[in-house]
C-alpha cells in the first residue's frame, strides 16, 4: 500500500511550482483534489515557503486611476445605479429578476458607498496583475466602480499560516485581513465551527438573491443552512483519466474516446484495458509497464457507480456511507486491479519514481486520474501534447452517467468576525465574487470562466479532453473526503486491511464507527482542525 501522506505533499509541491498558467482568481495554487486530508497539503505549502513571507499589491484600479476617480463616469452609461449612490452619499438598489434562477423576482441588491474604503484581502494565490485582461481583474473593477471601494490583495504563500492567522485573530478580536480565501475544503465544517467567521446571510439576502441561486452556487459556501463561503469561479478540481498515448500505441489499445463514442467505457472495458497495457519487458515475470496509479482510486471508482462516502441524514448531518452496494461493489473493483498487478504497488512504483504523481511521467504507467491542470504538468516533463489524452472516469454497473468527482470544493470567500461595517462589506465581496451576475453592466454567463481556463490550458486539452472539462464544471460531485478529513483513516487503515485480506464489506463494517465518530465530531464543532 501506498504511503499517500507522503505523496499528497510531494504532488502539492510539484503542482505549485509547475501549474503557473491558469484563470487568474480561480486558485492558481493547486488544492489537493485527490488528497484524502488538508493538513499534509498544509504542511506541503509551509514547506515551500516557511519564512510566511507577505507579497502585497494596489488593486486593479490603481494602475488606471484611484477607485473613486474611475466612479465618476456619467451613470447613464454605466448601466446601474452605483453612481446615483455615491453621489447622493446614501444607498440605493438595483433590480436583479432573472427568471431562469431560484430567489426572488423582486430582489433589490443593497448598493452602499463604501467612500473609497480599501478592502484587503488575504490568499495564497499571486497578487492579480491589472494589465492581465481577465475576468476577474474585471470584476474587481466593475465592482470598485460600484461600491465606491478598492480591493487590495495580499499574498500569503503559507497557506497554513493564513488559516492560523484567521483563527488567531479570532482570539484577539481582531482581523489582519477584510477577507480571507481558503481551500474549499476548510470552509465547512472546519472555518465555520471555529467562531473564526461571520454567517454571511444574517447581512445580507443570499436566498433571495437571484444571482445566488445559481446553479452549485445555490450550495457551496452553505454549512447547516447558514453561508459562510462566496465561491467564485466554477468548479474545476472534477477528475478524468489522463492517458499516454505513446503507451497505448505501443502496446497496440484502442483509444479511450472509442469507447466512450460506443457507450462502452465502464469498468469491464476499463480493467481489460489495464491488462493490455500491463507487460513484463525483460522477461523476469514482473511487469515492467503498468497501466494505471492514483492517489486514491478507491473513493474515486466508488463515485463511478452512483456511490458516495458520505450522505446526507433528513437533519443534514453527513453519515458515511460506504457499506451500500454501490460502494462495496466499487471498493471490490478497485482490488480487483490490484489483484491483476495493473496497478504498481508501492515497492513496485518506488522503484521508477517518488510518487503516484509522477508515475505518467517515467514512460512506465500510461494512466493516472486527476484535475485539468496535470496536462500542463505532463508537458513540462516533455511528454507531446499529441500523446495527451483526458477522458473520463469510466462508469461503473450502476451508473447511468459518467462522473468526474473530487476530494474538494473550490476556493471561497469568508470573512472574519472582526472586520469592520460587514453589511457593506459583505455586498461588496459578493458582488466581486458573482461575476455571473446579469444586472452586471457587463454580462458574463458562468461558462465564461471555464472557457477562460481552457484557453490557459488547450496546449495540454484537446478537443476531447475539451468534453471533460465543461463536464466536471457542469456536473460537480464533491465528496467532502478532505473536508471532514478522514483520509487518515482510510490510507492507513480501512485501504490497506482489504488489501491485506479482509472484504470490502468486513473492512467497512470494522471501521466505520469509528470514521463515523470523527465525521460526526467534525460537523457538530468537537472537532476543529
Amino acid at each position: 500500500m501506498i504511503n499517500i501522506s507522503f505523496w499528497k505533499r510531494m504532488s502539492a509541491l510539484v503542482m505549485a511550482a509547475l501549474i503557473t498558467v491558469a484563470c487568474i482568481g480561480c486558485s492558481p495554487k493547486v488544492n489537493p483534489s485527490s488528497d484524502t486530508t488538508s493538513e499534509a497539503a498544509s504542511d506541503a505549502d509551509a514547506d515551500s515557503n516557511t519564512d510566511g513571507t507577505e507579497s502585497t499589491d494596489a488593486s486593479v484600479s490603481d494602475v488606471n486611476g484611484s477607485a473613486a476617480d474611475s466612479s465618476t463616469e456619467d451613470p447613464e452609461n454605466t448601466g446601474n445605479t452605483s453612481t446615483a449612490s455615491k453621489n447622493n452619499g446614501g444607498t440605493t438598489t438595483t433590480s436583479k429578476n432573472n427568471s431562469n434562477n431560484g430567489g426572488s423576482a423582486s430582489f433589490k441588491e443593497p448598493i452602499y458607498d463604501l467612500k473609497g474604503r480599501t478592502i484587503t484581502i488575504g490568499w495564497e494565490n499571486a497578487v492579480p496583475k491589472a494589465s492581465e485582461k481577465n475576468i476577474f481583474n474585471e470584476s474587481v473593477k466593475l465592482t470598485e466602480k460600484k461600491y465606491n471601494c478598492k480591493f487590495k490583495f495580499v499574498q500569503k504563500s503559507d497557506y497554513q499560516g493564513l488559516y492560523q492567522t484567521l483563527i488567531n485573530d479570532h482570539a484577539s478580536g481582531t482581523a489582519t485581513y477584510d477577507v480571507v480565501d481558503l481551500r474549499g475544503y476548510d470552509v465547512y465544517p472546519n472555518a465555520a465551527n471555529s467562531g473564526a467567521v461571520l454567517d454571511l446571510s444574517q447581512y445580507y439576502d443570499f436566498e433571495n438573491d437571484p444571482t445566488w441561486n445559481t446553479g452549485v452556487f445555490k450550495t457551496l459556501g452553505v454549512f447547516k443552512n447558514k453561508r459562510y463561503g462566496l465561491p467564485y469561479c466554477p468548479n474545476e478540481m472534477g477528475h478524468g483519466i489522463w492517458y499516454n498515448r505513446a503507451l497505448f500505441r505501443k502496446y497496440n489499445v484502442t483509444d479511450p474516446w472509442t469507447y466512450v463514442e460506443q457507450d462502452k467505457w465502464n469498468w469491464d472495458t476499463f480493467r481489460a484495458v489495464c491488462k493490455q497495457l500491463t507487460h513484463d519487458t525483460n522477461g523476469d515475470g514482473k511487469p515492467d509497464d503498468w497501466a494505471y496509479t492514483s492517489e486514491d482510486p478507491w473513493l474515486t471508482f466508488i463515485s463511478t457507480n452512483n456511490a458516495s462516502l458520505l450522505t446526507t441524514t433528513a437533519s443534514g448531518a453527513p453519515k458515511f456511507s460506504l457499506n451500500s452496494a454501490n460502494a462495496l461493489n466499487a471498493i471490490d473493483f478497485v482490488k480487483k486491479l490490484h489483484a491483476d498487478n495493473t496497478v504498481p504497488d508501492g515497492k513496485e512504483l518506488g522503484a521508477i519514481t517518488s510518487s503516484p504523481f509522477n508515475a505518467m511521467t517515467t514512460g512506465h504507467v500510461a494512466m493516472f486520474n486527476y484535475h485539468a491542470r496535470y496536462g500542463a504538468v505532463l508537458l513540462n516533463y516533455g511528454i507531446a501534447s499529441s500523446d495527451i489524452g483526458w477522458v473520463y472516469m469510466p462508469k461503473g454497473p450502476a451508473a447511468t452517467s459518467y462522473t468526474t468527482s473530487t476530494n474538494t470544493k473550490p476556493n471561497m470567500f469568508l470573512i472574519p468576525t472582526a472586520a469592520k461595517s460587514p453589511k457593506e462589506l459583505i455586498a461588496a465581496v459578493q458582488d466581486l465574487a458573482a461575476y455571473w451576475d446579469t444586472s452586471r453592466e457587463i454580462q458574463r454567463k458562468v461558462t465564461d470562466k471555464t472557457d477562460e481556463l481552457y484557453d490557459a490550458l488547450k496546449s495540454s486539452l484537446d478537443s476531447n479532453a475539451k468534453k471533460v472539462l465543461y463536464y466536471q464544471a457542469e456536473h460537480p460531485v464533491f465528496n467532502d473526503a478532505n473536508s471532514y478529513n478522514i483520509g487518515t483513516i482510510l490510507q492507513n487503515e480501512l485501504w490497506p486491511s482489504i488489501l491485506g485480506g479482509k472484504s470490502a464489506k468486513q473492512a467497512v463494517d470494522t471501521y466505520a464507527s469509528k470514521i463515523q465518530a470523527q465525521i460526526t465530531a467534525a460537523y457538530n464543532g468537537t472537532l476543529v482542525s
